[in-house]
């Protein structure tokens, strides 16, 4: 006699089993692997919710985590940051390595966490590149794949805010009477135009047009692999003509070659001029901070610099605050001086009078 599908007993296991055919067409024959008979029937339940979804929505039930990592290793190979990326994803393996993408939450991150803080002894910053790696994951498999139908909700840890390291004119002056000589247009191009350093060490002639005095940078060159065009200043156009005509390709270059890296150099010019925690991104730093204290609005700084968020430039919104001015003074009292002597009285709207000792003006 045939055994009657659904849950059942076998002698010689404890276990409730399960042989079943869902609504996606699969039959499922195994072990529950608990046993209680309430709690099978609510894992059957449970897989037979999921079955019915899956078969109305077309979106795949068993797709798991190391589906969804070779995937995306595979279709991002030629990211700049893979490596890094891989980095994270292998020490996240063998917290989520086999589970299915829809059983992935913040709950199941908590001991990925807390070992990597706590074992690990690295700094929430880190622990939060490899949040934000799932969370594109998961939402790769839900916007892009069709894999996933929610995403859920992985929140960043705190992070203190990082300051801005930026240099003064007068150190800026310093640090580059103490390049060597192949480094000085490089340190110039930076600070005239807030590239990034693999930007400045991969322009070539061919990306430069002095009469429209502008740059720009192709696709896949960039940190975001987007192009973007880099308006000329003059310093920019001096930095750029003082190297005109050293190489027929590359704009920056050390003993007739292309200039693929900058070297201890960099470093043995920071520490004679006494320079410290400085990084060559720092420069990148310290041209949005010059930009942002003479005028330069932070939407015009997202544009210039090619940065993707707005949050980005708020870093530097401290360093002007005289855009607030006309705000600021919304809300002032009209006051009305009383007496002309340098010990003088300001009275207000309201009647009261203030004493002041000397002229506020």
């Amino acid at each position: 006699m045939a055994r009657e599908r659904g849950l059942y007993k076998r002698k010689d296991s404890k276990y409730w089993w399960i042989d079943v055919v869902l609504a996606d067409g699969r039959r499922v024959c195994k072990s529950t692997r608990l046993v209680r008979r309430e709690d099978a029937e609510e894992h059957l339940t449970r897989l037979k919710a999921e079955a019915y979804e899956a078969a109305r929505t077309g979106i795949p039930r068993d797709r798991t985590w190391q589906d969804a990592v070779i995937r995306y290793v595979t279709d991002n190979a030629g990211k700049r940051s893979l490596r890094d990326d891989q980095d994270h994803l292998r020490k996240l393996d063998p917290y989520l390595g086999k589970l299915r993408l829809q059983d992935i939450n913040a709950e199941v991150l908590r001991p990925f966490i807390r070992d990597r803080k706590e074992r690990d002894t690295v700094a929430n910053a880190t622990v939060n590149r490899a949040l934000e790696i799932v969370r594109h994951i998961l939402y790769l498999a839900r916007d892009d794949w069709n894999w996933l139908l929610r995403a859920p909700k992985i929140r960043m840890l705190p992070e203190p805010r990082r300051r801005v390291r930026f240099l003064r004119n007068e150190e800026a002056d310093r640090l580059i009477e103490a390049l060597p000589r192949h480094l000085v247009p490089v340190v110039r191009y930076a600070l005239a135009t807030g590239c990034r350093k693999s930007e400045i060490l991969q322009l070539e002639w061919s990306r430069v047009d002095f009469a429209r005095r502008v740059a720009w940078l192709d696709p896949g060159t960039t940190k975001n692999g987007e192009g973007r065009g880099i308006p000329l200043n003059r310093d920019a156009l001096l930095v750029l003509r003082s190297v005109q005509g050293k190489h027929g390709r590359w704009c920056f270059t050390w003993q007739g070659n292309r200039l693929k890296s900058i070297g201890k150099a960099w470093m043995r010019a920071l520490a004679r001029v006494d320079i410290e925690n400085f990084r060559f991104h720092d420069l990148r730093h310290t041209w949005a901070s010059w930009h942002v204290m003479s005028g330069t609005s932070l939407p015009e700084l997202m544009e210039l610099g090619g940065w993707k968020s707005y949050e980005m430039v708020l870093r530097y919104a401290h360093l002007a605050p005289e855009h607030l001015s006309n705000a600021a003074a919304r809300i002032e009292r009209a006051l009305e001086s009383v007496e002309s002597n340098p010990t003088f009285s300001l009275r207000s709207e309201t009647g009261t009078v203030l004493r002041v000792n000397k002229p506020l003006f």
